[in-house]
């Protein structure tokens, strides 16, 4: 039988004892792996979680760059980001419109050179070459050097300012004019009424008065003008033979064309006779001294343009909702740029002239309710006034 030594029982309980440290480590390293892969699941779903909200902040950030790139776009203003050498980085849309291209990388200093008009800068607008206004806006970046610039086209609305600040001008001379027009004309009626008696039992006296009149009644058409410019436009009520107008402007204008000028009268284009022609039948509504006066201003106009010199067609005719003038010389004419602004108050081209018997002509077509047209012809120019008819007096044959 063998016998159990001591070092037997000793070594025997040495590898219990190291087996069950070993099973203790390995429990104690099962828990910590436990315990890790804990953290690591913890930390992944951080992980994923922190990414997740990264990836929504990033596709917000999307979208809100996306909004502010689509704003830009849709601004009616020009919008132009410059760095700290005066370089310009980016702009919209709009501001390759109104500056033109190249403008990425070129030098704020240089486009103003090339598209900013030389002296076109006033109340902190600056003009374009091509006569455009922009206002002119500075912000500075904050969170780096550079400079936004924003600019719109502010054309119109300094237009509009201009139009109503000549209309406030034009409404108190109007006034003004208004009033002493009223005032000079008693004086001129005895004027006029003392140059008809002057001696005419001379040739040269006779020249003398006629000039004196000539003068006079100019004056008084001015001042007509003056006062029908200043009185507006009134109801037509009147029915107005354009047969018996015709002829009383005809004697009107008898003494006071020049002595080279021809005029001829045409209704439906048939010309009247001087003093006995037939009634053509065209009548129609109308204020009847406003119409003729808008009429002798047209022939007197031309006769003057051509210096007395002038063969001058006046026409009437009418379909079934108008009635329209037409005067027609074939005198200088008027140039094409000055076309646009013949029929503003006081505007003309004579050193005499009061700027106001076009505008009274439109005026008064404006007041039936119809308009006015210039137009240049190869040799003169054609004027007509359109006018409507009216339902309770249409054009047409008069009762005999």
């Amino acid at each position: 039988m063998r016998t159990v030594l001591a070092t037997d029982v000793v070594n025997a309980e040495q590898l219990q004892s190291a087996f069950e440290l070993f099973n203790q480590q390995s429990n104690q390293l099962e828990q910590t792996y436990v315990e890790l892969q804990e953290k690591v699941h913890v930390l992944t779903v951080q992980l994923q979680q922190a990414q997740s909200a990264r990836l929504v902040e990033l596709v917000k950030k999307e979208q809100l760059s996306q909004r502010l790139s689509l704003l830009l776009e849709t601004l009616p203003g020009a919008i132009i980001v410059i760095d700290g050498n005066g370089v310009i980085q980016e702009q919209n849309s709009e501001a390759l419109t109104l500056l033109n291209e190249p403008l990425s990388g070129c030098s704020w200093a240089s486009i103003v050179r090339r598209e900013v008009r030389a002296g076109g800068s006033k109340d902190g607008n600056i003009q374009l070459q091509d006569g455009r206004w922009l206002s002119l806006s500075r912000r500075p970046l904050k969170n780096e050097p550079g400079e936004i610039l924003l600019l719109a086209d502010v054309t119109e609305s300094r237009q509009m300012s201009e139009l109503r600040q000549r209309q406030e001008r034009l409404t108190t001379i109007g006034e003004m004019t208004a009033e002493f027009a009223h005032q000079v004309r008693t004086p001129l009626a005895s004027a006029m009424l003392y140059a008809s008696q002057l001696d005419t039992s001379t040739e040269a006296q006779q020249l003398v008065v006629e000039k004196i009149s000539e003068r006079l009644n100019d004056l008084g058409r001015m001042i007509n003008d003056m006062l029908g410019f200043a009185a507006g436009g009134r109801r037509a009520d009147e029915v107005v033979d354009v047969h018996a107008l015709f002829c009383s402007i005809r004697a009107t204008l008898e003494s006071q064309l020049g002595d080279s000028t021809t005029l001829d009268l045409l209704i439906d284009g048939t010309s009247i006779d001087r003093k006995n022609g037939d009634d053509q039948g065209l009548r129609f509504a109308a204020i009847a001294n406003a119409l003729k006066g808008a009429l002798i201003n047209l022939i007197t106009n031309a006769d003057q343009a051509a210096d007395g010199a002038a063969s001058i067609q006046m026409g009437a005719w009418h379909d079934d909702r108008w009635v329209y003038f037409t005067v027609i010389d074939d005198g200088p004419g008027v140039p094409d740029e000055l076309l646009p602004h013949i029929f503003e108050p006081f505007f003309t081209t004579r050193p005499q002239g009061t700027g106001l018997g076009l505008a009274v002509v439109q005026d008064v077509a404006k007041s039936h309710g119809g308009d006015v047209k210039a137009i240049a012809l190869t040799q003169g120019t054609r004027f007509t006034i359109r006018l409507p008819i009216s339902d309770g007096c249409p054009a047409g044959e008069a009762d005999d």
